[in-house]
């Protein structure tokens, strides 16, 4: 057997071997919500194994950088395989001269990974621009479009121009939380935060969790964003 074919084995191996660790345990913080699903896995450091489309199969997700500007998406199958790799921009509908980002984590919990996505459109000057879409979409996704039945409008499109999305991990819960690299305007570059809910999902903007979370910053000297939120809530695979 070549040694790729060897690889990806065992790693989608290893997926199945924590679905069934999961489900043995009995899911003190998740209720899975397709047959067979288990918690996502890092099949390397920028490289997350869950599912996306809600069929039990995990997919392939790398997000180079950890910035979600150049997220690829590769579907399951149930052989264990993956097909073609795809662009988020691309299956976003993200027009020419626009910025899409996308961030990717299970924000509920349930064993589904859910995304959050921006679009928009740099600005020429010095006043942000807003966003053309801005979402969180709860798993399962479409595979056409990453649609969800349960899309629902997100405030970080409202609040300047976002560059970056990252997962990070703020208010020691068992959920995701969100880090946006945003330019707020005139020079300025900060680092905002949408904490988790009670339950799953995420908060809109609160200015204590951004005096507690964030940081302001300019373009010279943006603030850092967190590279670790996969490694914060996920195991590796093998």
């Amino acid at each position: 057997m070549p040694l790729a074919a060897a690889a990806l084995t065992l790693t989608v191996a290893g997926y199945q071997a924590m679905a069934t660790e999961s489900s043995d345990a009995g899911g003190t913080h998740r209720s899975d919500r397709a047959t067979g699903a288990s918690a996502p896995c890092l099949a390397g450091a920028t490289t997350l194994l869950g599912d996306l489309d809600g069929d039990s199969y995990p997919d392939k997700i790398i997000n180079p950088g950890h910035t979600g500007t150049g997220m690829t998406v590769q579907w399951g199958t149930e052989s264990g395989s993956f097909g073609r790799k795809m662009a988020v921009k691309d299956l976003l509908g993200a027009r020419s001269g626009e910025i899409a980002t996308a961030a990717v984590a299970d924000f509920q919990n349930d064993g589904t990974l859910d995304m959050v996505v921006n679009i928009v459109e740099p600005a020429d000057g010095d006043d942000p621009s807003t966003a053309r879409v801005a979402e969180y979409r709860p798993g399962p996704l479409n595979r056409t479009d990453l649609g969800s039945a349960d899309s629902r409008h997100s405030d970080i499109g409202d609040h300047g121009e976002a560059k970056q999305l990252a997962i990070a991990h703020y208010n020691d819960d068992a959920y995701p939380d969100l880090a946006i690299l945003n330019n707020g305007g005139d020079g300025q570059m900060d680092r905002d935060v949408r904490l988790s809910k009670p339950g799953g999902g995420l908060n809109d903007f609160d200015y204590e969790a951004f005096e507690k979370y964030g940081e302001a910053g300019s373009w010279a000297e943006p603030p850092a964003m967190p590279g670790d939120g996969w490694k914060r809530f996920y195991k590796s695979c093998s």
